[in-house]
């Protein structure tokens, strides 16, 4: 539960006198305090001719209609309040037993108003602890001051998020047979790489019969409940986790993914044969597990391997021909799951797939932003690669989770990242590259390329374009 607010907040300042060029910060900070609604006791305006000095500073710092203490630390004050001399030194005395008692250790709010000769923070022994806001720098002063205003309102600076449900996960681990995990162990072994190539294909060729096997007695089944079908979907994971597993070994087989690359696309091509409520099942397994191979390979920095299945052309059967198709084939929008998780949940997902996947993410592989990442690089390579075909691009049902590709972006003016990407995208030399990523921004600017967002989004899927520019790409070493 979020915390009240504070009405009509006051404060108290201590400080060093110091120069006069720094007494005269220090009035306008408690002045613009004032304007903006912070009650401020300052002993410019509080203390007269007479008046008992140690009973003001007493009084001001005990006061329980006084919200908060702000000591502005400077080299001066630093200097005083550890060798207990003068009005700071007093206030010393005062205020660290209440920091140290802990009793009401919110009230005091350190804050960085001068900085040491080498740029260092002048704390007194006493706060050393404390963590501080820094009005010390021009740059960051309105940034800061702002933070402060709005503690002293009793506003949250960072907001916490509201609790969650339990993950799914914690209730549906898979668990994997020791046989299958000591078998996939071999392929580390030293043996021929034809050897190597052969079992490969036999784990694969394993794999590829349990999925298409998949409730295939049941395909004529009607009716099935929403409930149903997610602990439907929720066998399948099993079968994803034997894949990821087995993926783990990829490296150790020379050319490895072609392989994986191959005999997806002979399950896509059976899948695409029927049409049953398992089959569209079975595609959306086989799009969850596309996901998680690039993500596979990126983590792994294995940028050929990424390479391979993204530029790959699919051959997936239709009705009227066999047609030549990018990775797109693996996609599929599931409307029946996406409507079940969030009747199960009572919520309005963007995506009730997305957010089942996220449910019951295999973190052994991968964590959450790292798939979500994967998945927008598949939307982002739809629009660079050369030879993607298809009307549409990948959407990227998990865009909402991203958090990596505007920091991967910003890489890209390294020459090696761009490099990566590049290559990435099937483009033997950079400059290539840079001319498509030019053509794809000239679209962006004309408003040729449509944004993908969800019904009712602000944000799009992130696009390249929209965080670094073509003539910044590769300008760095």
């Amino acid at each position: 539960m979020s915390k009240p607010t504070i009405e009509n907040p006051r404060v108290f300042i201590s400080y060093a006198w110091g120069s006069q060029e720094f007494q005269d910060k220090v009035l306008a900070f408690a002045t613009e305090l004032m304007s903006d609604g912070v009650d401020v006791i300052f002993d410019k305006w509080e203390l007269k001719e007479g008046n008992d000095t140690y009973a003001f500073m007493e009084r001001s710092v005990t006061d329980k209609s006084i919200d908060n203490v702000l000591i502005l630390l400077s080299p001066e004050y630093e200097k005083k309040a550890n060798d207990r001399s003068g009005g700071v030194g007093t206030e010393t005395q005062i205020i660290s037993p209440e920091v140290y008692n802990k009793t009401n250790q919110n009230k005091f709010l350190p804050i960085v108003f001068a900085r040491g000769e080498n740029d260092e923070v002048p704390k007194p022994t006493y706060l050393k602890t404390l963590l501080y806001f820094d009005l010390s720098n021009a740059e960051i002063y309105d940034k800061e001051y702002r933070r402060l205003v709005k503690r002293l309102n009793g506003i949250e600076l960072v907001k916490k998020p509201e609790l969650g449900n339990k993950p799914k996960w914690l209730e549906n681990e898979t668990l994997i047979g020791a046989k299958i995990i000591t078998s996939y162990d071999v392929l580390k072994n030293n043996m021929s790489d034809a050897s190597k190539t052969e079992l490969l294909e036999s784990f694969l060729s394993d794999l590829k019969v349990k999925v298409l096997e998949f409730k295939k007695e049941d395909d004529t089944r009607a009716g099935i409940s929403s409930e149903e079908y997610i602990l439907l979907y929720d066998e399948m994971r099993v079968i994803r986790d034997e894949f990821l597993l087995l993926m783990r070994y990829i490296s150790y087989v020379n050319n490895g993914e072609k392989l994986v690359a191959t005999k997806l696309e002979e399950i896509c091509d059976e899948v695409n044969k029927t049409y049953t409520v398992f089959s569209d099942i079975q595609k959306t397994f086989l799009h969850e597990l596309f996901i998680y191979i690039v993500a596979i390979f990126y983590k792994n920095k294995n940028f050929t391997a990424l390479s391979y299945i993204l530029n790959r052309t699919y051959f997936i059967s239709s009705y009227y021909a066999e047609n030549a198709q990018s990775y797109n084939v693996f996609y599929n929008n599931n409307e029946y799951l996406d409507k079940a998780i969030c009747q199960r949940d009572d919520k309005k997902y963007h995506s009730g797939q997305g957010q089942y996947w996220i449910d019951n993410i295999n973190t052994d592989v991968c964590n959450k932003n790292e798939f979500a990442f994967a998945d927008v690089l598949c939307y982002n390579a739809a629009n660079f690669i050369e030879n993607y075909t298809g009307s549409w691009k990948w959407f990227p049902l998990m865009y909402p989770y991203d958090k990596m590709m505007q920091s991967y972006a910003v890489k890209l003016k390294s020459k090696e990242h761009l490099h990566e990407l590049a290559s990435i995208c099937g483009y033997k030399e950079v400059e290539l590259f840079k001319k498509k990523y030019l053509e794809v921004e000239d679209l962006v600017k004309k408003g040729y390329l449509n944004e993908y967002r969800y019904s009712g989004s602000f944000d799009s899927a992130p696009l390249l374009c929209n965080f670094i520019k073509s003539e910044e790409l590769g300008t760095r070493s």
